[in-house]
């Protein structure tokens, strides 16, 4: 399955980023968003892999015990960087942006925009690709690797 912006980038491919960056984000969205989260008894789920073209980032914010009900999925995507430095200042600015989006989603009760088609933002000198799904990235994940077996 195809997860990118390019038709490399998929789930079976490409390398994990490293849990410390999606440990802080799942981090910094549970801190932010706490008193939502346990309203709507959700959970925020973090999913990253670089690939040669890009990164992406896939967060969901997930209903704790009922899966019928549809989660929010927000793709980031950026291209990917030739040094180490720039791509910790990129991933920190889509921390960023992922705030932004989510903060945009919850201030308003009914909302229902979902993005499914690449939209560009230009944001902290970066320039980022995002699409927002109803799609659960851990059963696609799931999904994913019964298929391979």
């Amino acid at each position: 399955m195809n997860i990118g912006r390019y038709p490399t980038s998929s789930l079976s491919e490409g390398k994990h980023i490293p849990n410390e960056w999606t440990e802080l984000l799942i981090k910094t969205l549970n801190d932010t968003y706490e008193a939502k989260a346990a309203s709507d008894e959700c959970f925020f789920d973090v999913y990253g892999k670089t690939f040669e073209e890009e990164f992406i980032l896939i967060i969901s914010y997930i209903h704790k015990t009922d899966y019928s009900k549809s989660p929010i999925t927000l793709f980031i995507s950026h291209d990917n960087l030739d040094t180490s430095k720039k791509f910790k200042e990129a991933i920190d600015s889509a921390i960023d942006l992922t705030g932004l989006i989510f903060d945009d989603i919850f201030s308003n009760e009914d909302w229902n925009e979902y993005v499914l088609n690449w939209t560009q933002n230009d944001f902290e000198k970066n320039q980022f690709f995002y699409k927002i799904t109803r799609e659960n990235i851990s059963l696609t994940i799931q999904a994913e690797e019964l298929l391979k077996q």
